[in-house]
């Protein structure tokens, strides 16, 4: 098909039968792909059933929205839990006042984009900072829109069951409907990769429609990789149009460049070097891209996080055979979907979006930026891929089902020189069909390679939405589980039950200090607490505890005895104590700086473990013989003070 006419409204396609107003591009009742005969002249029965087609379609939509919300009700219980991990982190950043925000976002752990900050604030502030009031947003509002815009795009370039195979795919995968129900923009991205394409594709209104897509970079962060190959695909295509796409450029420019640029502290973190592809020369870089890629491609749905411990995964991870079986199906299945989609309306600018944004992660992973391949930061691809991968498998599936039908119609006889020739060109195979026979056997070759993708596409179409959607099992059973770093919130708490006017507090470990935050000062989750938020300005912060193997603290030296020169330069009042909190990771150098705090005269009086998250202790004056005694040991009176305390 012309390429300059696959965006146009009411363009006609005398070869697949496209009429005007048909959003799908064919007739209804016929596969994509497969001639009707029809006279474009004649549009308006056609196109009166692609009106209807598209309200039933529309109605899909809003049941498979339905379906996810109510997957999410029936998941209550752990839209409810306690914030974990990073999710305690976002809220701390978003919260901050003015006058702090900016100094703060300069230390954030991960990049976020200005609109999700945004949004995270706004329910905060509206519905209180409570974690299912911060996971309402995604659970409610981004995960329904996902599985209805799955299936409405998916709708413009393939029949129905492959469609609904894709929505659930996506929507229904227990990895994605994880991600969704915590506080993380991962399922925000991958709306957002929807409404750029859509955007993008829509007829009219260009300059208007690039546009907004640019500001949707503001909400999503990865949004920028999809959005810089569209606009080099307008200027190849269209080079005095090319400015349609300037505004969206520059939102996208100035907000990567001042605000994302501003927050870069995943480069110095090792968290991710499994997936960069920076310091691997050549050959190590070369067997990374293969890696990911056949991990990409093996994943159900494909694209989707393959590594995180934390997420919940889909039936097939950890079977290797049913996982390669799954790749092999859904290679074939994208490689096909790229050559039908490139022939499509809108085809051509999906795929552009999907292979540059893959290029664009990859070079970013170069330069230790964004991580490349299976991991849960770019599912915001995994709604195109599958979109590949589903109309590949339809399209297979058809031309298999079109070569049987003919075949068995024939009686297996040798078919016409046009019919045998019309069912070349439908398997895509280089065959010359003469004389109404069929030289050297082709036909049952030809059979036979039908009978192998019908297979692959049928193991694809069924086992891939059937494993996604298996892992909602593990995600129910494990839906009261305790979680990394979720009791920080009850550790505050309990520190603010302990807490007197004076006391010293340190809180040690290296992701210990934005979720201490977030709980002493924003949270309210706190039970109804009587007592007062600690001050930050009574807070000491170490990055780790003790002799952590070579880990720097803030001095720049690996001694031990960081929380007792803390309290040095810190002292509490007369009659006060130290409040000392370590997080569950950073927990090996305990022993040695409570032991280094009682030669100082500190003696632990409590401690109170919150589990997977860390040990709040509770430290008083030791007797005066105590401390004498102790001070007069030296180092032995140490060694044996580390060696009570280890017992403790």
């Amino acid at each position: 098909m012309d390429e300059s006419r696959e965006d146009l409204p009411g363009s006609v396609d005398h070869h697949v039968g496209l009429v005007p107003g048909s959003r799908s591009g064919w007739l209804p009742g016929q596969r994509p792909g497969w001639s009707s005969g029809s006279r474009p002249g004649l549009p308006h029965r056609g196109t009166d059933r692609a009106v209807e087609r598209d309200r039933w379609d529309v109605l899909v939509a809003f049941v498979l929205a339905g379906v996810v919300i109510g997957v999410e009700i029936a998941l209550h219980t752990r839209i409810g839990r306690p914030l974990w991990y990073d999710e305690l982190w976002r809220p701390h950043f978003a919260g901050e006042p003015a006058a702090r925000f900016w100094s703060e976002l300069g230390v954030a752990n991960a990049p976020s984009s200005l609109g999700s900050i945004a949004l995270t604030r706004l329910a905060g502030e509206l519905l209180g900072w409570h974690a299912w009031s911060l996971r309402l947003v995604g659970s409610v509002g981004w995960l329904p829109v996902l599985a209805a815009g799955t299936y409405l795009t998916a709708r413009r370039f393939m029949a129905v069951i492959p469609a609904l195979g894709a929505a659930l795919a996506m929507a229904g995968s227990g990895t994605v409907v994880d991600s969704g129900t915590q506080l993380k923009p991962y399922v925000l991205d991958a709306v957002v990769t929807l409404a750029i394409l859509a955007l993008w594709s829509a007829p009219g209104h260009r300059p208007r429609n690039r546009t907004l897509a640019g500001t949707l970079t503001l909400v999503s962060l990865p949004a920028v990789f999809l959005l810089l190959p569209l606009v080099v695909r307008d200027v190849i295509r269209e080079r005095r149009g090319a400015w349609r796409s300037i505004p969206a450029l520059v939102i996208a420019g100035i907000h990567v460049k001042l605000f994302v640029g501003h927050q870069s502290g995943q480069r110095v973190s090792h968290f991710w070097d499994d997936q960069f592809l920076a310091d691997r020369g050549l050959l190590g870089g070369l067997r990374f891209v293969a890696d990911q890629v056949r991990a990409t491609l093996g994943g159900t749905p494909p694209g989707i996080d393959r590594y995180d411990p934390n997420l919940v995964h889909s039936l097939l991870e950890g079977h290797r055979t049913l996982t390669t079986v799954v790749g092999v199906a859904t290679t074939v299945a994208v490689v096909v979907g790229i050559r039908v989609l490139w022939r499509r309306p809108g085809g051509a600018t999906l795929l552009a979006a999907l292979g540059g944004a893959q290029l664009l992660v990859l070079a970013a992973s170069g330069a230790r930026y964004w991580p490349f391949g299976a991991c849960r930061t770019n599912l915001f691809v995994v709604p195109l891929l599958v979109i590949v991968a589903a109309a590949g498998a339809d399209e297979l599936l058809s031309t298999a089902r079109r070569r049987i039908t003919r075949r068995a119609a024939s009686g297996g006889q040798p078919t016409s020189a046009s019919t045998a020739t019309a069912v070349a060109v439908d398997a895509g195979a280089a065959t010359t069909a003469t004389g109404g026979a069929d030289p050297g056997g082709t036909a049952p070759a030809s059979s036979a390679v039908a009978a192998v993708a019908c297979v692959l596409c049928l193991v694809g179409l069924v086992a891939v939405p059937v494993s996604a959607v298996g892992g909602l099992g593990q995600l129910w059973r494990e839906r009261g589980a305790v979680r990394p770093i979720d009791g920080m919130v009850a550790a505050t708490v309990a520190a603010r039950a302990q807490y007197r006017p004076g006391d010293t507090v340190v809180v040690g470990g290296r992701l210990a200090r934005a979720g201490w935050l977030y709980g002493m000062e924003l949270s309210d989750d706190t039970g109804g607490t009587p007592t007062g938020r600690i001050p930050r300005s009574a807070t000491t912060f170490l990055p780790a505890i003790g002799d952590q193997g070579g880990t720097t603290n803030r001095a720049g030296t690996t001694r031990p005895g960081d929380v007792a020169a803390a309290v040095r330069s810190r002292p509490p009042r007369a009659g006060g104590g130290v409040l000392l909190f370590v997080l569950a990771y950073d927990r090996r150098g305990t022993a040695l700086e409570l032991a280094e705090l009682r030669r100082d005269g500190w003696c632990t009086t409590s401690h109170r473990t919150f589990e997977l998250t860390g040990t709040l202790y509770g430290l008083r004056r030791c007797p005066t013989h105590s401390t004498t005694s102790t001070a007069r040991t030296g180092p032995a009176g140490l060694v044996r003070a580390v060696t009570a305390v280890s017992a403790q």
